[in-house]
């Protein structure tokens, strides 16, 4: 995988531990958030507003049909002293693999970073130490604890359907806009859980192929957390898994799986 002309090598400075740390933590949940929340196909429209079920059952279509996508991953962090964090991310999928591939443009402290989902592990490349480290994806401690453990132990997954990434949330359409010859719904994901960090999900998905535009993650105050836009998306181009999954080949590599 070839990514020369976002490499950053000279941004790699001063940062502190404490906020490269936040960084890298809400760096690798903002990109894995929209990786495992993004489905990429075409689906038929008609002209009538589809209720929250049938826009789901859009949506979960869409994934099963994908074969890959690749896209930029844009907008913003936010910290928890409200710093904002501009995100960049170059993201790879081949979901009929269990593969997936985030590598960090921005924050600048995290360049050249990259997290790699592949089936059962965690691939974690860190530019700083020119180390992977890899994890057992039902390892709540992958990545830093990032990700949560779910019912079924599975913790680092490759899923493209907003329904069941989403399976502890309520959804509903709060908007329909009219643009032209398709429409976009907003879609609200709420948090069953009320004592959950992340309350509230925003969508926003145009008709004319199901694919998600954004996601606006929010705290129970309203206070958001992070901004995240798909640009340059391009599906079923038919990406070769073994580039997707390639990391340094001269990295040290650390492994903690079995643990």
């Amino acid at each position: 995988m070839t990514h020369a002309n976002h490499y950053r090598h000279d941004h790699h400075g001063s940062d502190g531990a404490t906020r490269i740390g936040r960084a890298r933590r809400l760096a690798a949940g903002a990109a894995l958030a929209l990786v495992l929340a993004l489905p990429v196909s075409a689906l038929a429209q008609g002209d009538a507003a589809a209720d929250v079920d049938t826009v789901l059952d859009n949506i979960a279509t869409a994934a099963a049909n994908l074969q890959d996508a690749a896209f930029l991953l844009t907008g913003k962090l936010v910290d928890a002293d409200s710093t904002e964090i501009a995100l960049e991310v170059d993201m790879q999928i081949v979901p009929g693999a269990s593969v997936a591939s985030a590598y960090i443009i921005q924050p600048d402290a995290l360049a050249d970073n990259q997290i790699v989902l592949d089936g059962p592990a965690v691939y974690s490349y860190t530019f700083l130490t020119h180390q992977v480290t890899i994890f057992d994806s039902n390892d709540p401690d992958a990545l830093g604890g990032l990700l949560p453990a779910s019912e079924d132990g599975a913790t680092a997954q490759v899923s493209f359907d907003l329904g069941k990434v989403f399976e502890g949330y309520e959804a509903s359409i709060t908007e329909v806009a009219d643009e032209g010859d398709h429409q976009v719904y907003t879609i609200r994901f709420t948090n069953i859980d009320p004592n959950a960090l992340i309350l509230d999900v925003v969508a926003t998905v145009p008709s004319t192929d199901w694919l998600p535009r954004s996601l606006v993650f929010l705290e129970a105050d309203g206070r958001v957390l992070a901004e995240l836009r798909a640009e340059n998306l391009v599906i079923d181009q038919g990406l070769d898994v073994d580039a997707v999954r390639e990391l340094p080949a001269d990295a040290e590599v650390i492994d903690n799986r079995g643990r």
